[in-house]
């Protein structure tokens, strides 16, 4: 093998509404930086070039469990750690968070050029009523931001995303700020998805559930706009 995936976590700690994981996968629960170390090495050995960590929102790793260190999350010290092994080439990471996007890994992906320029940053809606509705924790001006700042850090920077369309409550206005937004920052590409209830989450019981043929038409827009940019 020439690639390989690392768990370094397991669980997630964020309630987005329209998400059914934290209670199936149950709490955060992150393995020590010297066992993912270990298990780098040794796949390095076997031949092993690239590695992608992966958590269900990998940038929370060791959030409650490893102290910062100079002015460092504990998924920064383990992407340190990690790019410090010999042999190995490229690192990679899924699935993120927006908010897990602080000034350290940004700077991470300056100062470690084994850590591969590309950054996955699911935004799920450009309007920012829908935002909220979604618990997502930031807003569509500061998710620019990050953007803004990843792209500063890392000339040819690939931004990818993921976008949610006919989320409960969307109107023509909020989906016209998503396809703006995605229009405005011209991503590399996007994992497109209509709304779909998921039982026992709090999306599910909202009023305002949109219809599916919307949702289809909405979804074929926002293909239609990555499409032409990707062209």
């Amino acid at each position: 093998r020439v690639t390989a995936f690392v768990s370094i976590m397991r669980g997630g700690d964020r309630h987005c509404t329209f998400c059914i994981v934290p209670a199936t996968r149950g709490r955060e629960r992150s393995r020590p930086i010297a066992e993912i170390i270990e298990e780098v090495e040794r796949l390095v050995a076997e031949g092993v070039r690239e590695v992608t960590l992966l958590g269900q929102i990998v940038t929370s790793y060791g959030r409650t469990s490893i102290r910062k260190q100079q002015g460092q999350s504990a998924f920064v010290q383990l992407l340190e750690a990690v790019h410090a092994v010999p042999g190995l080439e490229r690192i990679r990471f899924t699935s993120p968070h927006p908010r897990g996007f602080g000034d350290d890994l940004v700077a991470a992906y300056r100062g470690l050029p084994r850590l591969c320029e590309h950054a996955h940053l699911p935004v799920q809606s450009g309007a920012n009523r829908i935002l909220q509705r979604m618990k997502r924790g930031y807003t569509r001006e500061w998710y620019l931001q990050i953007v803004e700042k990843l792209r500063a850090a890392r000339p040819g920077m690939a931004i990818t995303t993921d976008v949610i369309v006919g989320f409960p409550g969307e109107t023509d206005a909020d989906f016209a700020e998503t396809a703006a937004l995605m229009e405005q920052i011209g991503f590399d590409q996007a994992y497109i998805f209509k709304y779909s209830p998921r039982q026992d989450t709090p999306a599910a019981a909202m009023a305002g559930q949109v219809p599916e043929t919307v949702r289809e038409e909405r979804n074929q827009i926002l293909l239609q706009i990555i499409n032409a940019q990707l062209l």
